[in-house]
This record gives structure tokens, C-alpha cells and sequence, in this order.
């Protein structure tokens, strides 16, 4: 950890009972240097090289602005859009399978992050509701949490499902999630009430825009942690003006496990 809102963390009173977790995946969950949700399905080996080809091609153009927080908002969620449907139409054009699917995950470099398993375990130990809002694909978040046996039944995800029908792909029809839309909305509201309902959230991601996974006028009882990977001197200031802890280096979720033990031990 690199920055603690001591402050802010001296108004929260944890216990098992009075909080709930939202988690962004793709580098939060996972490390910096590991193979994100999108292009594990780009394995040449697996599927169509001209996928990978085409898609880095997409990357070129949008990853630059996705990564620009000068930009007004609504002509960012514009482009975020484009650039999601247009490398989801990819995935159905190159004819990606199930099967196909499966085989690339299994075969992937997607590497969780230290310390998360057994932070997951211990929410679902206690029953803590955990939802990953994600703008990555819904099958393969599933498949990698599976694959390390952590995909408990506290575990929602909200994120990019694939339909597959007799182990073919179908055209994606379902409302895109990318980064600048993601918000706990998407689920619905019996779910939806898990997370507002208890007294504190606990809200993790890498992108300033996943504090949107929550309504604003409820972020003064969240608690929030953001990894920081990436350019860290030059958006250091916005990260720690924005998230109550800030992660960088390649943070483990060992250190949250403490921060959240001292939380507990201290103020239950």
C-alpha cells in the first residue's frame, strides 16, 4: 500500500454482518501483468489468428483514450462503446465456441492477485455478498474463478456474457458493459438491495471510473481501494484524491486482508 486515508477509515466500523463487497476483475482481481478476460480468447493457437490481429488494431486506436481522464465523459462512453461492439462482433465473426473458450482460459496467463482467494474465502465463509462488475467477459470470470475453485454462491457477477447454443456462438444482443458504464444498476434490485442494505461497502478497482459501480451519495460509507499499476507519478494525485487506499507495485490482497482484520479487531 503507498496511501491510507487514515480519516476516513477511523468513520468505518466493520463487523461480518454490516458490509458488502463490489469488485471490478480484470487487474484488480488479477495482477498487472497478467492476460486480461478479453484477449485469453485471442489465443492463436485456439482460434483465428486474424482475431488477435484485428483486435490489437481496435486497441490501438481506443486503449489511448480509455486511458485519458481529460476527456469528457459522455464522448469517452461513446468511444468505449464502439470499441466494445466492435471487438464483440469480432469474437462472432472468427467463430469463437465453447469449447474454444474453455481451452483458451485453461491455457491463459490469468494470474489472481495474492492474497485474493483466501480474502474470498473468508467472505464466503461469513456469508458477505460479493459482486464483480466487470467490463470484461462474464464466461471467462467465471471459468478462471472456477479453475482455483473460489466461485462460491455469495459470488454475483455482473459482466459480458457470451450465449453459446449447441457449442456455437451467437450474436451478442445483451447491453454492453464497458468501462465507463459499470455500476451496481445492472443487477437487479433484490441483488441490488444485498449491497445497499448493509451499513458499509467495500469497493475495489483500477480505473478511476469503477468508484461508478456505486452511487455517488453512497461512497461517504464506502471504503475504497484502488490499484494503481500503471504511470503511477503522474496520476498518483487523482488516485489518492479518489480512492480512501491506494495499492501500487503489484499490490497483494494480503495487505487488504490486514487492513480489513485491524477494522474488525479494532472497531467491531
Amino acid at each position: 500500500m503507498l496511501y491510507i486515508n487514515n480519516e476516513k477509515l477511523k468513520q468505518i466500523s466493520l463487523n461480518y454482518n454490516n458490509f458488502a463487497v463490489l469488485m471490478d476483475f480484470d487487474k484488480t482481481m488479477t495482477t498487472i501483468n497478467s492476460v486480461d478476460s478479453w484477449t485469453v480468447l485471442q489465443n492463436p493457437s485456439i482460434v483465428d489468428p486474424k482475431l488477435n490481429i484485428e483486435s490489437n488494431k481496435l486497441a490501438n486506436i481506443y486503449y489511448p483514450i480509455e486511458m485519458d481522464y481529460n476527456l469528457p465523459y459522455d464522448l469517452k462512453n461513446m468511444h468505449m462503446y464502439d470499441w466494445y461492439s466492435k471487438v464483440l462482433d469480432l469474437y462472432y465473426k472468427y467463430g469463437l465456441t465453447y469449447d474454444k473458450l474453455v481451452s483458451c482460459v485453461n491455457c491463459g496467463n490469468i494470474i489472481l492477485r495474492n492474497g485474493l482467494k483466501d480474502l474470498l474465502v473468508r467472505f464466503y465463509k461469513y456469508n458477505i455478498p460479493v459482486f464483480v462488475i466487470s467490463a470484461g467477459i462474464g464466461n471467462v470470470i467465471e471459468q478462471v474463478l472456477k479453475l482455483h475453485d473460489c466461485f462460491y454462491d455469495n459470488i454475483s457477477i455482473m459482466s459480458n456474457f457470451f450465449t453459446f447454443e449447441n457449442d456455437i456462438l451467437l450474436p451478442f444482443n445483451n447491453q454492453i458493459i464497458h468501462t465507463c458504464n459499470k455500476t451496481i444498476d445492472l443487477f437487479e434490485d433484490n441483488l441490488k438491495q444485498k449491497v445497499l442494505n448493509k451499513d458499509y461497502i467495500l469497493l475495489f478497482g483500477d480505473f478511476i471510473e469503477d468508484l461508478h459501480m456505486i452511487p455517488s451519495k453512497e461512497l461517504n460509507r464506502t471504503l475504497s481501494f484502488g490499484f494503481l499499476e500503471k504511470n503511477v507519478e503522474a496520476n498518483f494525485d487523482l488516485y489518492r484524491s479518489s480512492f480512501d487506499v491506494v495499492l501500487t507495485n503489484n499490490s497483494s490482497f494480503n495487505d487488504v486482508n490486514t487492513l480489513i482484520d485491524d477494522l474488525i479487531k479494532n472497531k467491531a
